[in-house]
């Protein structure tokens, strides 16, 4: 009796101590991907150049002659029996509001008045002369054509008589403004043409848009300690309204692209499409995302979390459970980790779970973190102790993995970089951060990819065209 007790006995032991030394190992989840290529957000960047005011009425004032206008007959005009002669009299002003450019020119006029009178009977002629002054003026409505010419239609505003010209002969007063303005209005007309010529030809709003336009495709690094790179795809440009800014013209365009942030290596550079013409005018807007992929080594995150977890253990009461190691790779769309434990027990667990971004800490975390099911199959029978959710809570709250040291970094050259960066060709950048979102995590064979999008407003300026040469 007393030897069976023994075998038994022993045999018990045999049992508990094979039952610690097994090893559980499920099927691990299918490892698989669906990665596909982001395509970046749409954007839009507001591109203008400005038309100083004062430096086009300086030079408008440059290109006109001294002498406006110069009739020396008396019998044009259908024998008016007028000869008037008008000089430019002072700087011609300029003024700019909505689309209208408003200006007007001050005028010295010299009226000669051939008279023809009766007097005892007799018949007699003489020649009168009288000086004047006058200031016309004229309102100058701007728009830009699709082939970004720029275009002006100039019409008479009103005019002001600042020393009205009379004549005095034999005692009567002949009163030649009204003649003298008529003739003015006709004649200057003319004279409105040329400033419509004179802005046409001077200000090439397209010789601008066209080196904004070339410069849109050349890669722009942002300064630092890290490799990052802009890159634009523009693909069209729409009109923007013309409006006043202190004192200039703005001229604008909205120009819809494609930019990404590339990080560790330059991007090529592309084929410079030529500029297309203008769109019909578009709500403004000049909202900027700017996508950059960054990468997750799925190293990364095996090695962070079992840095989080290599001096815990899991103890539910007497039990208890050593982390061994971890390994992560995407399944169905979902992060697949696997653990190897020690302890009270010993084997691999696999669990799965979704990949998210945490804006307020801008790490990768995984929630609905869950035993797979081929995982709770299997040890379920051997550990039930492990299923109160405690072991999923743990791994949950040690996944969090900092996106990328630099991308604060990054995130402060690029407010840097668009404080009214010089590019070339006069123009600069100008642009404001406003926040920082992720719009999808992409699971890759080597890493978790996450699409950055960094949003604000860009605009893309020349603060003054120049005269043209």
């Amino acid at each position: 009796m007393r030897k069976t007790i023994i075998g038994i006995y022993l045999l018990l032991c045999a049992g508990i101590g094979l039952l610690g030394c097994k090893t559980l190992e499920p099927q691990k989840p299918a490892e698989n991907y669906t990665y596909a290529p982001v395509k970046p957000q749409p954007s839009t960047v507001s591109f203008f150049a400005d038309l100083n005011v004062a430096g086009l009425q300086s030079i408008v004032n440059s290109h006109t002659d001294s002498l406006l206008y110069n009739d020396d007959s008396f019998v044009d005009n259908d024998n008016d029996n007028l000869m008037l002669k008008a000089w430019k009299n002072g700087e011609i002003k300029f003024s700019f509001s909505d689309d209208i450019l408003s200006w007007e020119i001050p005028l010295r006029v010299e009226i000669k008045k051939s008279v023809f009178m009766v007097a005892f009977n007799r018949p007699f002629g003489d020649i009168a002369e009288a000086n004047g002054e006058i200031k016309l003026k004229f309102k100058t409505k701007l728009s830009v054509n699709p082939d970004w010419t720029i275009k002006t239609a100039t019409t008479s505003d009103d005019y002001e008589w600042t020393k009205k010209p009379t004549v005095k002969i034999a005692g009567f007063t002949i009163p030649v403004t009204p003649i003298a303005f008529i003739l003015l209005k006709t004649n200057l007309n003319g004279y409105s043409q040329k400033i419509d010529q004179t802005i046409a030809s001077n200000f090439n709003f397209k010789e601008y848009a066209g080196k904004g336009w070339q410069m849109m495709f050349e890669p722009f690094k942002i300064p630092g300690n890290y490799n990052a790179w802009i890159a634009m795809t523009p693909y069209s440009v729409s009109l923007l309204p013309l409006k006043a800014t202190n004192g200039s013209i703005r001229f604008g365009a909205m120009v819809k692209a494609d930019i990404e942030c590339t990080l560790d290596k330059q991007p090529p550079g592309q084929k410079v499409s030529p500029l297309p013409n203008l769109l019909p005018l578009e709500v403004p807007t000049d909202t900027f995302r700017i996508n950059m992929l960054t990468d997750i080594p799925y190293s990364t995150i095996e090695r962070l979390t079992y840095e989080e977890l290599r001096d815990s253990s899991y103890a539910f009461g007497n039990k208890r459970l050593i982390f061994e190691s971890f390994k992560v790779y995407g399944s169905d769309g979902k992060v697949a980790i696997e653990t190897k434990v020690k302890g009270s027990i010993k084997g691999t667990m696999y669990f799965t779970g979704i990949p998210y971004f945490n804006a307020a800490d801008t790490t990768l975390r995984v929630k609905n973190l869950k035993f797979d099911l081929r995982t709770r199959n299997l040890w379920m029978q051997s550990a039930k102790w492990l299923f109160n959710g405690k072991m999923e809570r743990t791994m949950t709250e040690a996944i969090a993995i900092p996106f990328n040291s630099n991308i604060r970094e990054i995130e402060d050259n690029l407010v840097g970089f668009m404080n009214h960066r010089k590019l070339g060709f006069g123009f600069e950048l100008i642009g404001k951060l406003n926040k920082i979102s992720v719009s999808d995590l992409l699971l890759t064979p080597e890493s978790v990819k996450a699409n950055m999008v960094f949003s604000g407003k860009l605009s893309l300026g020349i603060e003054e065209m120049a005269e043209k040469k």
